[in-house]
């Protein structure tokens, strides 16, 4: 638990980080799927409905949607998918078991397409159908900026998630 705390403090720059009793009595035996906005850990109040959902797993601290370098990427992607008047909601997240992932975001929100960000997609470019909604995983934006030859794979999973949403 110390170090999730160091992380939140040292990587997502969060000065005060309080955790509720439930969480902060976790063992190590449980799933750990943690979110982030850029508001600091994510947890939904009232649960809701997003047209789409990028959703970025982290694995080094440099990968966060919330680093320059790769929040102006990601910002010029999004840009050229045209999103406008559609739900949108971006999420850094941890997660120790993938195939956990699509239940542990059910919890919090459903959306028809979730596009997920790894430097190490499973399934990449194919979308799937996972909970309530569709699933693609390609390349994140950190990893574009380190393999730029990526961005023509990632270009065309986000042709069709924009296909998908009649983008």
């Amino acid at each position: 638990m110390k170090d999730y705390i160091q992380y939140l403090q040292d990587v997502l720059g969060l000065q005060n980080v309080m955790l509720s009793p439930a969480e902060a009595g976790r063992t190590g035996d449980e799933v750990k799927t943690r979110f982030f906005s850029a508001e600091g850990p994510f947890t939904a109040h009232d649960f809701q409905h997003y047209e789409l959902v990028f959703l970025n797993i982290l694995t080094q601290a440099k990968e966060s949607f919330f680093n320059k370098d790769v929040r102006d990427l990601f910002d010029k992607m999004k840009a050229a998918m045209k999103l406008k008047n559609i739900q949108v909601l971006e999420l850094d997240c941890t997660v120790d078991d993938r195939s956990q992932l699509p239940s542990e975001l059910a919890k919090i929100c459903e959306s028809k397409v979730v596009v997920v960000f790894s430097s190490f997609p499973k399934d990449i470019g194919e979308l799937i159908f996972k909970g309530p909604g569709k699933w693609i995983e390609t390349y994140s934006p950190a990893y574009l900026l380190e393999d730029a030859g990526a961005k023509k794979v990632v270009w065309n999973d986000l042709q069709k998630v924009m296909r998908e949403l009649g983008l």
